[in-house]
């Protein structure tokens, strides 16, 4: 099997224009994020238990110096702090990525020992994947099967995940949300509180703050990041706006039911 199947320049160029993005909302910010289009609700070999509720959150310390009010301006850097921490409270969630013609769902647990598993569908297909620790998993439909990465490795195939597997880490991993946070010195948070309907049937109320001004983070030119969060700081997600290569792309990312159980395990 030819490993150009898995046409990594498509993805490098896909991921490093809008990819990169994940955490962000529309170019006006008031549309509702569009639903995911995978085919499986369900991300590889990630599980959780919807009967389990989702235990009380307490607004973390990192987020006490920043204040929720119309016109109010906060630094990325802290915002940023706040992001890491409430996820690192909520310890697990899952989440919805819709970009350009791509969409998915993913599981994560957020800490000491992170993992993401879910897949993005798209014109070529349904491409899973799992990463705990520093390894990373991919199958697609040119693979056929489970792939582990390894840039080291003489086999063609699992040089090619260890690269792709990298970019996909950049489009579903929610550190990466925060490092793109930091990246942009300061943030307005803004009156308008939109409605946000989230993938579990869930709508809340979010407080919409946006970048400032343009940033670069990576490569790619980021024109417009905007970010919902609760009243008590519980990230929603958000959309981004950016420019690489020449194109214009948008990023949507959702997150919820923060706090569920999750389990990852690594393909067999």
């Amino acid at each position: 099997m030819r490993p150009g199947r898995l046409r990594p320049h498509v993805y490098i160029g896909t991921l490093l224009s809008v990819g990169l993005l994940a955490g962000c909302s529309s170019s006006d910010g008031s549309a509702e994020p569009t639903p995911s289009k995978s085919s499986s609700d369900r991300p590889a070999q990630g599980s959780a238990d919807p009967k389990e509720s989702t235990p009380a959150f307490a607004t973390p310390a990192e987020c006490d110096g920043l204040q929720l009010k119309g016109g109010t301006t906060l630094a990325g850097s802290a915002l940023s702090k706040c992001l890491v921490a409430a996820l690192k409270a909520y310890e697990s969630g899952t989440e919805s990525v819709q970009s350009g013609d791509e969409s998915g769902t993913s599981r994560f647990l957020f800490g000491d020992e992170s993992a993401l598993a879910g897949s993005m569908t798209g014109p070529e297909g349904e491409k899973a994947y799992v990463f705990k620790g520093e390894d990373e998993w991919i199958k697609t439909p040119g693979l056929g099967k489970w792939v582990k990465g390894d840039k080291n490795s003489s086999d063609p195939q699992e040089q090619i995940v260890a690269a792709t597997g990298k970019l996909y880490r950049a489009l579903a991993d929610p550190q990466v949300t925060a490092q793109m946070i930091a990246s942009a010195p300061e943030w307005t948070v803004e009156q308008e509180r939109p409605v946000i309907s989230l993938e579990n049937g869930e709508d809340v109320t979010a407080w919409r703050i946006v970048n400032k001004k343009p940033y670069t983070f990576l490569g790619a030119a980021v024109r417009e990041h905007i970010l919902w969060f609760g009243d008590d700081f519980t990230p929603y997600g958000g959309q981004a706006e950016s420019q690489a290569g020449g194109a214009m792309s948008t990023t949507t990312q959702h997150f919820y039911d923060l706090g569920k159980p999750v389990k990852i395990e690594a393909p067999e």
